[in-house]
């Protein structure tokens, strides 16, 4: 009989532990903070020595914290993120995200945390000295019969598509990396891509690394802000966040740190 007791006491301890790893499973999910991003797109987010770093992935270690949650990362092609978002494969996805009206159908958006402004970036030559610097407006009408580089699903695809240009070619890109090992090629000769579209900070960047290249401010503004699946509890939490960050100077700080002017 106490051998039967003992055993029927083992069955119910080990359904218990089952029933408390289970628990602790769950809350350990309800701990953390899934983010949804593209690592291909420095100062944003980019992989340095195997880590995700830049100034939305610090952005989004700061809205962690403050919510007490456990930031989660995963990383993914740029077109991919929204469709996930959608899927809720995460919490939240940023990713130098700018809310359009088409996205808003889909998803929430937090207010903006970043106001940006597009450029083109091309291979330096004599046809563009007579452009003081870097702040002058490229003229659109330059593009006419060239191919510009975009990367699939961005706001800057959809800008340079709506352009009336006589025979301008969009070529897409899964990621930048790509897009930019393209106009690199082109500045090296071997190449026949002529600009390729991104924001100011990207440009800054890839300039300081490549010489060879300029970049030109284009008429197109924009804001970036965090994405979530429609209806999220965390979407209010986050907006006072992000006010209570550029408030404090916290913003201005990360902008400083990741060398990003507009």
């Amino acid at each position: 009989m106490a051998k039967m007791f003992s055993v029927w006491a083992m069955r119910r301890f080990l359904i218990l532990i089952a029933l408390l790893c289970a628990t602790a499973v769950c809350l350990a999910k309800q701990g953390e903070l899934v983010l949804l991003t593209s690592a291909d797109n420095p100062p944003y987010e980019f992989t340095r020595s195997g880590t995700i770093v830049g100034f939305d992935i610090d952005l989004a270690k700061v809205i962690a914290e403050k919510l007490g949650k456990k930031l989660v990362i995963k990383d993914m092609p740029f077109a991919s993120i929204l469709p996930a978002l959608i899927s809720k494969q995460g919490d939240l996805a940023m990713a130098a995200i700018t809310p359009t009206d088409a996205r808003r159908e889909n998803v929430d958006f937090s207010i903006p945390y970043q106001n940006n402004v597009s450029a083109i970036v091309l291979v330096n030559g004599v046809e563009f000295a007579h452009m003081e610097n870097a702040k002058a407006t490229f003229p659109l009408a330059l593009l006419e019969g060239k191919t510009v580089g975009v990367q699939l699903g961005t706001h800057h695809e959809a800008d340079i598509l709506a352009v009336n240009v006589k025979d301008l070619s969009v070529k897409r890109y899964d990621n930048i990396g790509t897009m930019v090992a393209a106009i690199s090629n082109s500045a090296n000769g071997r190449g026949s891509l002529y600009a390729l579209v991104i924001g100011v900070p990207e440009a800054q960047m890839l300039i300081k690394k490549n010489p060879k290249l300029c970049f030109f401010q284009l008429k197109f503004s924009d804001s970036f802000a965090v994405a979530f699946p429609k209806n999220s509890p965390l979407r209010s939490d986050i907006n006072r966040i992000i006010k209570l960050l550029a408030e404090s100077g916290k913003l201005s700080d990360l902008e400083i740190k990741w060398d990003i002017g507009q």
